[in-house]
């Protein structure tokens, strides 16, 4: 798809019912990389739908980071076991399978 690559999209949400329901709808676009962060492959009109979405469930005192990931800064993401084992995240994540 045109213009698609991987984001991060964290989030600190206040009340805990906001909080599941953000999550759900994460859960939705991409992988849970940690509890409030996940890692997506979006192409920039689903990134536009996933924040309008994203402001309809969270609150003015939650906070939203959306941060794009070119090629270079994904190759250069560490983690605190880097040694041990380099990152996961493909130039692509893999397509579906219909059986």
């Amino acid at each position: 798809m045109q213009g698609t690559h991987w984001w991060l999209i964290c989030y600190d949400v206040h009340d805990p019912k906001r909080l599941r329901r953000t999550a759900k709808h994460m859960e939705g676009y991409g992988e849970r990389m940690q509890y409030s962060i996940f890692r997506c492959w979006l192409t920039p009109q689903q990134v536009q739908c996933l924040r309008w979405e994203l402001t309809e469930i969270l609150a003015p005192e939650d906070d939203l980071l959306l941060i794009p990931l070119c090629l270079r800064c994904v190759e250069a993401i560490q983690g605190a076991h880097s040694a041990l084992k380099a990152p996961d995240w493909p130039d692509e994540p893999p397509g579906h399978l219909i059986v």
